[in-house]
């Protein structure tokens, strides 16, 4: 009776043994995969590193080019005539590249931000407030930004109006209306002491800072050759 229980315990030790085994080596299995899969993703994720620096360094490279290009297409625009053919080509780049870049700009770029006011005479007026600009930006650069390019003027280099005078545009159309006999484009600076002033110079000497105010508006004049109207 004893050698049978004997071999009982024997036989239940043995079939311990081999559970023991092949959970072992299940589990040794498992733990192979998971040191497998856990490498496969440290491999990807340094080669996503990898990857994401080359953008990153792409994205850099394509902002610089963008400054770049907005320099050069800002200084041409600076001093042409708007009715030579040149004007129309680079004012349509530029407008259309700066579409592109506030899409693309990251959040940590220095943009300015101003409020302008275009006012048509005819009971039609368009505030574009929070246009964003370039800090060396003037406002006849960010007149052909928001209006697409659509701005008529009259460049006049330095000295034309007598020694040390700065070159300058005279604007004659914005969006399609231009000045007649009778009415004329008037050109309005704000801050909260003064309100409204007549602006003392042109749109090329006034530049734009973060929280600047500016107003475009169409009308007739005095007989003192004031402006007829005020924004």
């Amino acid at each position: 009776m004893a050698t049978k229980s004997v071999y009982v315990v024997t036989i239940a030790l043995i079939a311990v043994l081999i559970v023991s085994a092949t959970s072992g080596a299940y589990y040794y299995y498992e733990y192979q995969q998971a040191t497998q899969s856990k490498n496969e993703y440290e491999s990807e994720l340094v080669a996503a590193n990898s990857d994401y620096q080359k953008l990153v360094s792409n994205y850099d490279a394509s902002l610089s080019l963008y400054n770049e290009t907005f320099s050069l297409l800002t200084s041409t625009i600076a001093e042409v005539n708007t009715s030579q053919p040149v004007y129309a080509q680079v004012s349509s780049e530029l407008t259309t590249l700066w579409d592109r870049y506030l899409s693309l700009k990251p959040a940590s770029a220095s943009l300015f931000e101003t409020d302008i006011l275009i006012d048509f005479g005819n009971g039609t007026s368009r505030w574009y407030n929070g246009t964003q600009v370039q800090p060396d930006w003037n406002l006849y650069i960010a007149t052909v930004v928001l209006s697409k390019g659509d701005v008529q003027a009259q460049w006049y280099p330095a000295g034309y109006f007598g020694p040390g005078t700065p070159g300058e545009h005279f604007v004659t159309g914005i969006d399609g209306v231009s000045n007649s006999q009778t009415s004329y484009w008037w050109l309005w600076t704000y801050n909260s002491t003064a309100s409204w002033q007549l602006a003392p110079v042109g749109p090329d000497l006034l530049p734009v800072y973060n929280g600047s105010v500016f107003a475009w508006t169409y009308c007739g004049q005095t007989p003192s050759y004031a402006p007829a109207c005020s924004p």
